[in-house]
């Protein structure tokens, strides 16, 4: 079997058909590939849905579990896995059609560790069709690694790349369970150990903004629940640091700068979170306490400038930056956030 595409769901009636949809409109011969859909605990029809669904398509397999989160959802679907490469989509998302014979016509006779591809940012909910213009003559193949270096601000979700399976379970590298963000660290840990890696310059995956997914919802418990995930992943991010930093290979201190750059960006963005909620100051106060003794607060402003030019991000991250200057324009912001005046991102 060559593929096994792995969808966690909750809750995805209004959207999982689409999903689906462009899954098994990619080419492949029936018995070539599997589609695991794990049911995290829906309360809504996606269970049924589904089910009318693979009377259709027998390679559609359907496992239910409690409501655990994603992170558990996903490592169920790489342990049920028999294809020779793993691909993670999520259930609101969707691939054009006929896109990933291209990937695989790539990464079988290259012997890839890891194939990446590009992502196209949608409200639209019909792009099946791949841009006429994008096409490749030849690939590069390097280390995950530099490409990491060479990609700083590239996204880390699990949806832009297929990892061959038996590296995955070789290096042992599992989702983290029971909190957001979880793809992030699990992304690092496959690239920063692949040492056969290609990005194809083709826009295969949809990233569909649905207003109600968790990266999107914009109400005080969601961004609170953000906030926490965004806290915990920079956290996390320094003891992956400390966890590598006892060896003084260039590749090791290549991974540290890599996680350096990740731990700036995510105290940057957490920033934004901070403009939109109703976290008092005191509350933020304490939050930056955390950072602040780990070292990842203030942010080196360089690194997060060099990536982002625009004066827009400058004067942002030298807001972020300066405590006292972002406690005195903080309830302006949000003020003239909510009146629709500015925009935060």
């Amino acid at each position: 079997m060559k593929l096994s595409i792995i969808i966690p769901c909750y809750n995805a009636e209004s959207h999982i058909i689409k999903c689906l949809k462009s899954i098994v409109n990619q080419g492949f011969a029936t018995n070539d590939y599997e589609i695991i859909v794990i049911d995290d605990g829906s309360t809504d029809y996606t269970v049924k849905v589904i089910e009318d669904f693979n009377k259709a398509y027998k390679n559609v397999l359907l496992f239910k579990q409690p409501n655990q989160g994603q992170g558990v959802a996903r490592n169920k679907g790489i342990d049920l896995a028999k294809g020779d490469y793993i691909y993670f989509i999520d259930a609101d998302d969707y691939l054009a059609y006929n896109s990933l014979n291209t990937i695989f016509q790539h990464a079988v006779p290259n012997k890839l560790d890891v194939i990446g591809f590009k992502t196209l940012i949608t409200h639209d909910v019909d792009l099946f069709d791949l841009p006429e213009s994008e096409c490749i003559n030849e690939i590069t193949i390097t280390t995950g690694i530099d490409f990491l270096l060479k990609n700083k601000s590239h996204r880390l979700e699990a949806w832009w790349y297929i990892t061959r399976r038996e590296y995955l379970i070789k290096s042992g590298f599992k989702f983290e369970e029971g909190t957001f963000l979880e793809d992030v660290i699990f992304t690092f840990k496959v690239l920063h150990g692949a040492k056969r890696f290609a990005f194809l310059p083709i826009t295969i995956h949809r990233y569909f903004q649905n207003p109600n997914s968790t990266m999107q919802n914009e109400t005080y418990p969601h961004l609170s629940k953000l906030i926490d995930g965004y806290l915990s992943l920079i956290l996390r991010l320094d003891n992956l640091k400390k966890d590598i930093s006892n060896n003084k290979t260039q590749k090791e201190n290549n991974a540290i700068e890599n996680i350096q750059y990740l731990s700036n960006s995510n105290t940057f963005y957490l920033f934004f979170k901070f403009t939109k909620s109703n976290f008092s100051i005191k509350k933020i106060d304490n939050i930056l306490a955390q950072l602040i003794k780990i070292g990842a607060y203030p942010f080196n402003r360089e690194l997060i400038t060099k990536e982002y030019t625009h004066y827009k991000i400058k004067t942002a991250a030298y807001i972020f930056n300066n405590r006292i200057l972002f406690y005195f324009l903080l309830y302006p912001i949000r003020l003239l956030y909510k009146m629709g005046l500015i925009k935060v991102y």
